[in-house]
């Protein structure tokens, strides 16, 4: 890439120049394409149904189509390449049929004469172009299929169906799937219907062939063509929930609002002198992809968790993606967030489910397992992360949108969590305990087993205190007291502060470390302090529960080597016994943590180790195929390997990861919204790997605005308003809690920000 080129992250990024990059394959036996509730996944044939346990075309977490196979006279063609523009298609060229045998030392024939394939077609002489396009409800698939040979050719071409409306759950390793289901195909013509005959599931596959005689086994075509002759042949597949079946309103209603809601997010260009500029570019255009389309419409927006195995609705992920995205999106995809959580939120107990009155749900399922009720595969509430980041959340959307009216409706769930919170409280501090059978042991931000683990290496049992859950307890008390003075609900606001400040209190006294210099991981069921050095710290930095005094400690400790990789945080010191660099939760490094961490560093001045945060986030995402930083990657150093690999079985796109690379460049700029009083405010840096930023449709509140923000010649960032709609004030301020600026500092910011550029 030049140094320098300019690069418009509308549409599909395109690269210029040479550019070397180290690259790990993630999972390289599957292809993915989605949309909405529908996605495919193949493998590298781009074929469904052999080898690869989750192939399938899946709607809502139901695999109905579980093989779709190509075959030209009786055999499968030759494929040449597989690729796709954008996340709802993938693209294949096949050819018909292959040599076999080879000759002169090279891949093609030694002489010129005509070669023939067993079925009297000249080899090679055949090319097929499928393109499947996922749709909403299913799969439209496009083949176009070329004579290339200089004699007439006749082809049988056939497509293999089947399915078995598998659960997604069961399909992650390679055991059989607990619920069966069996098929009966009813062939009319050129539509195939495949139905389930389980008697509480009918599921129904509706197959539609133009042109194809349907038969219970798929669908089949006989073409004759002519030299240089090519036909065009099409498949649709219609997933049919039997419980609520998509219509066409329905799907243009959702289209409508996807495109409007893609519309509105801003647009970002930037300059520099590597990679990076096409990572923001790959993530921003993921971002537009991932909304779930389900429920209410109110609630479209709200993401899913990832793909492939995490293809629903995950509280703190949804959570944790809205307000990440936020600088993208205005927030819509927070409000439908928690228009969704908080129309699940419990008002019974129930302790299969590990729900209580004022907890919204860890995840909501809708595959066949759920159907049947199976606790463990439905409406789960076994997360204490998720209500407190509900109220959180909230507080980000009203500082964002200053809309009264759009958070009301969400103020009386906010409530229900935090009155949740102080009833669960045992000894000050908010503890968890799962008393579902089928729940995770652990219900914080490490909810794997093994995750809470004391200094020795000996697992911690519950209840259990989790130091991050005890800073997310502290800023949805603060903030929702910010917003409720704001409301004039001044009584209750100061109820909450007081709450807030006594428990920031309490936690130094009783989680901090001061031969580490560091906070403990958790208090467990008999009160001793997990003594263990993790990345849930940053959390609490983050989250503003560290005591201002401690906080550059806190900083330095970790990024200490055995915390810091070089990649991000590892989720466990390495040089604590339970480390394993490929473990989920002890020792892999995962990004979302960087993005949060990296909002509590600009958050309290921390300027230089955010950068440096910054810049190795985006070289990470550089790494893998499309720039997507897989659901977790290893604890390795650079000095260890070159590249730090993948969780096994890691979800190739996490939707909280998709959303850190704009959560990151919200941290880099230093935005600061308050919308009610119609002010942003901010400080930008620039990662080193970027010169320019141009963000263009930025808003807060009722404003929107276009900011240039460059480096000049000292190194100092500096931004220009180009642009301005509405009453909106820009300043430039650092962050209202840095521990690194003065009054002087911010005197000096506000007249630079006056200053013409």
């Amino acid at each position: 890439m030049r140094r320098g080129a300019p690069h418009s992250f509308e549409g599909t990024p395109r690269a210029s120049g040479l550019v070397v990059v180290l690259r790990a394959e993630i999972r390289p036996e599957v292809r993915l394409a989605w949309r909405g509730p529908t996605m495919l996944v193949t493998d590298v044939r781009g074929e469904l149904g052999r080898g690869v346990s989750s192939s399938g075309l899946w709607f809502r977490e139901t695999r109905y189509l579980r093989t779709l196979r190509l075959l030209v006279n009786g055999r499968a063609p030759h494929l040449c390449a597989l690729g796709g523009e954008g996340a709802h298609t993938l693209d294949l060229v096949y050819v018909h049929p292959e040599l076999e045998e080879f000759g002169g030392g090279g891949s093609g024939l030694a002489r010129s004469e005509e070669s023939l394939g067993p079925d009297g077609v000249p080899h090679r002489a055949i090319d097929l172009r499928v393109t499947h396009s996922v749709e909403i409800d299913g799969l439209e698939s496009r083949l176009v299929v070329a004579n290339r040979a200089q004699r007439d050719v006749r082809l049988v071409i056939d497509v293999a169906l089947d399915g078995d409306w598998a659960d997604i759950g069961d399909t992650i390793g390679d055991r059989e799937a607990p619920v069966r289901i069996w098929e009966r195909a009813v062939c009319a013509g050129s539509s195939l219907e495949l139905r389930s005959t389980h008697p509480e599931l009918p599921y129904v596959t509706h197959v539609e062939a133009p042109g194809a005689r349907a038969h219970e086994c798929g669908v089949r075509w006989t073409v004759e063509l002519a030299p240089r002759e090519e036909v065009v042949l099409a498949m649709r597949v219609r997933a049919i929930d039997f419980e609520d079946a998509l219509t066409g309103e329905g799907i243009a209603a959702r289209e409508r609002v996807l495109e409007r809601w893609r519309a509105s997010h801003v647009v970002v260009d930037t300059s520099g002198h590597g990679v990076e500029p096409l990572v923001i570019a790959a993530a921003l255009e993921d971002l537009a992809s991932l909304p779930l389309l389900e429920g209410r419409a109110r609630e479209w927006l709200a993401p899913q968790a990832g793909l492939p195995i995490y293809p629903a609705l995950f509280g703190r992920d949804a959570l944790t993606t809205g307000w990440q995205a936020s600088f993208v999106d205005g927030g819509a995809m927070l409000d439908a967030a928690l228009a969704r959580l908080g129309r699940h939120q419990s008002t019974r107990d129930d302790p299969r489910i590990d729900a209580q009155p004022g907890r919204v749900p860890q995840q909501v399922r809708r595959g066949p397992r759920a159907r049947l009720g199976d606790g463990a595969f439905a409406v789960s509430y076994a997360d204490v992360a998720s209500p407190l980041m509900y109220v959180i959340a909230l507080a980000q959307l009203y500082a964002l949108r200053g809309d009264e009216a759009l958070i009301r409706p969400h103020l009386d769930t906010a409530r229900r969590i935090l009155d949740w919170a102080r009833e669960q409280a045992q000894g000050g501090f908010l503890h968890y305990h799962t008393r579902s059978p089928d729940g995770p042991e652990h219900q914080g931000w490490k909810d794997s087993g093994g995750a809470m683990v004391h200094a020795d290496g000996t697992p911690a049992r519950s209840p259990i205190a989790a130091c991050e859950i005890q800073g997310y307890w502290f800023a949805a008390q603060e903030l929702l007291a910010i917003v409720l003075w704001t409301l004039g609900r001044q009584g209750d606001a100061r109820a909450l502060w007081s709450a807030a400040r006594d428990l920031k209190q309490r936690f130094h006294r009783a989680f901090w470390m001061e031969d580490e210099s560091y906070y403990g991981l958790a208090l467990d069921r008999d009160g001793r302090l997990l003594r263990s050095i993790t990345s849930n710290v940053g959390h609490c930095l983050a989250s503003g529960i560290v005591a201002q005094d401690v906080m550059e400690r806190v900083v330095d400790r970790m990024f200490a080597p055995d915390l810091w990789s070089g990649w991000g945080f590892r989720t466990l010191s390495s040089a604590h016994p339970a480390y394993q660099p490929l473990s989920y939760h002890c020792g892999s490094v995962w990004s979302v943590e960087s993005a949060t961490i990296a909002l509590g560093l600009r958050r309290f001045g921390f300027d230089r180790r955010a950068l440096q945060l910054a810049d190795a986030t985006l070289a990470l995402a550089s790494l893998y195929p499309g720039f997507r930083v897989p659901e977790c990657v290893g604890g390795y150093t650079k000095d260890e390997l070159p590249h730090p690999g993948a969780y096994p079985r890691a979800d190739l796109i996490q939707a909280w990861n998709v959303s850190a690379i704009p959560g990151l460049l919200h941290a880099m700029l230093g935005i600061f919204n308050v919308a009610p009083l119609d002010l942003l405010a901010l400080d930008p840096l620039l990662p080193t790997c970027l010169d320019r930023l141009r963000v263009r449709k930025l808003r807060v509140g009722r404003g929107e605005v276009d900011v240039d923000v460059w480096r000049d010649r000292d190194g100092h960032c500096r931004f220009e308003v180009t642009r301005r709609e509405g009453t909106l004030h820009v300043v430039r301020q650092p962050p209202p809690e840095s521990i690194s600026v003065g009054i002087a500092g911010r005197m000096r910011a506000l007249v630079d920000g006056l200053l013409p550029a």
